[in-house]
């Protein structure tokens, strides 16, 4: 192989034990295999018009150009760390080994073909990758072509300039809104008009299912995993796909497939899109993506569900949808142990709607100490679909309620508002501290009715709950 063009102000040249090169190779096609030493100096680059291949030690400190007029590949049996590298091939160039850059990477023109590779980006900066017509070229359906940048805690707009295979560009865009992400790696490939291949690695999407039936119509034929590193982090991502892959699907919206419960998430709120985007917001939790549109998201049409205690005592559920079709109900459902559940109430659906709408449910009963709480969404045809699960620790639950108060009669109630843990001794005593009336609530119910026999006289009473976890006190009017 022969050189020449020595450019400016290199800093030096010697055939040693080791090989530096500050020049360009200018014989087309010929492949550089490196078996010793190679070392490209800071202010220095060089260009290749053939393979290169790196089967030695190889220091990048100023840049490596493919400038081929045939389709190249990096290869080689050892690591391959470029300072910048340039890709100005039509034809493309293949990566057949793993590969990083350190500081920039600048897509002149051409694919960068993964095949079955991870290109590695260690420089934060959202101008590391940089292009004019190139893009990177993934498409492998087992996750196995990936980009993984070290984004870290940089708030810039970060773009995976990908392309597919017939040259059309549909970037992923990660614009980190809070905490660090670490190195985020992205994957995407393309799929029939069914949407298969599903994703099998890291995790496998098994269905496409919405109120139980396919809706692969309504998909974009293309999927992508995202996954990172880090400790934290809160995105924005937007999703681009190619038109042939759209086809006539509109209103573009985002969805997640969560494998804890082996169905897709609800579409996030607050999205945009255009006429082959979705973009989304407040994005915590990653891996596999795809669109849905048409108003018909896949088959989870929760947009949240939240349980909280108040005030009282007791649990409020909140919960708002995206849309519904033929939605009958929901059935509030608890747990003791977050596996066996029973319902304790029902709320009425909207039955088919667009429109967000809002739901509400209190558990005036609630156990004490752990619960779990579920939505079961029921259609008119019988079929359902399960929530998120929530946990609630009603600490210190335990409280006293006499009803109806004033006490008109000589029988009332009384609402310990959560579950007994112990049996709890019930008394109640007129103003001299006479105890009028005796009796035991059991561990396990959470109300208790007092039965006086016979009237006391109209007045105030204290009334008077002890058991060996609380002891409670409260006053009752009697009339």
């Amino acid at each position: 192989m022969s050189f020449c063009n020595l450019i400016d102000g290199m800093k030096k040249f010697a055939t040693y034990s080791a090989l530096f090169l500050i020049c360009t190779f200018t014989n087309a096609q010929d492949q550089f295999t490196n078996t010793g030493n190679v070392q490209i100096f800071s202010g220095a680059s060089v260009a290749f018009f053939g393979n290169f291949v790196n089967n030695g030690t190889f220091t990048d400190q100023g840049g490596v150009y493919f400038y081929g007029s045939a389709s190249q590949i990096i290869a080689g049996s050892s690591p391959i760390t470029f300072y910048n590298l340039q890709g100005n091939n039509a034809l493309g160039v293949t990566m057949q080994r793993d590969i990083a850059v350190s500081n920039v990477l600048t897509l002149t023109a051409g694919p960068l073909i993964l095949n079955g590779t991870t290109l590695t980006i260690n420089n934060n900066a959202s101008t590391a990758i940089a292009r004019t017509t190139g893009y990177i070229l993934s498409e492998r359906t087992d996750n196995s072509s990936k980009i993984r940048w070290n984004i870290g805690a940089n708030t810039s707009a970060h773009v995976f300039p990908f392309g597919t295979a017939s040259g059309g560009y549909i970037p992923f865009t990660l614009t980190l809104t809070a905490g660090n992400v670490g190195n985020v790696t992205v994957s995407t490939f393309p799929t029939a008009s069914n949407n298969t291949p599903f994703p099998s690695a890291p995790v496998a999407v098994t269905n496409l299912y919405r109120n139980g039936s396919d809706n692969s119509v309504n998909v974009v034929d293309r999927f992508w995993q995202i996954d990172k590193d880090g400790a934290s982090g809160t995105a924005t991502l937007r999703f681009d796909a190619a038109a042939a892959e759209v086809g006539t699907i509109i209103q573009l919206r985002a969805q997640r497939w969560n494998s804890s419960i082996n169905a897709w998430d609800a579409p996030m709120a607050g999205q945009t899109s255009t006429a082959t985007s979705a973009t989304v917001s407040g994005v915590t939790t990653f891996s596999p993506w795809t669109l849905s549109g048409n108003n018909a998201p896949l088959p989870v049409e929760l947009l949240s569900f939240s349980a909280e205690t108040n005030d009282e005592g007791n649990v409020d559920l909140y919960w708002e949808t995206s849309s519904e079709r033929n939605n009958d109900y929901f059935a509030v459902q608890r747990s003791e142990d977050g596996v066996n559940f029973s319902e304790i109430g029902r709320v009425a659906g909207s039955g088919t709607s667009q429109t967000v709408n809002g739901y509400s449910y209190t558990d005036t009963d609630p156990l004490s100490g752990r619960s779990y709480y579920r939505l079961k969404q029921v259609d008119f045809d019988g079929m359902y679909k399960l929530s998120d699960i929530l946990r609630v620790d009603m600490t210190g639950g335990i409280r006293l309620t006499a009803f109806p108060n004033p006490v008109k009669s000589d029988k009332f109630l009384l609402d310990f508002h959560a579950r007994l843990e112990s049996p709890t001794y019930i008394s109640l005593h007129d103003r001299t501290g006479r105890i009028i009336y005796t009796g035991t609530a059991q561990a396990g119910v959470s109300n208790y009715e007092v039965n006086l026999k016979a009237s006391p006289s109209s007045g105030v009473y204290l009334l008077r709950a002890v058991s060996k976890e609380v002891t409670l006190q409260k006053s009752v009017m009697i009339e």
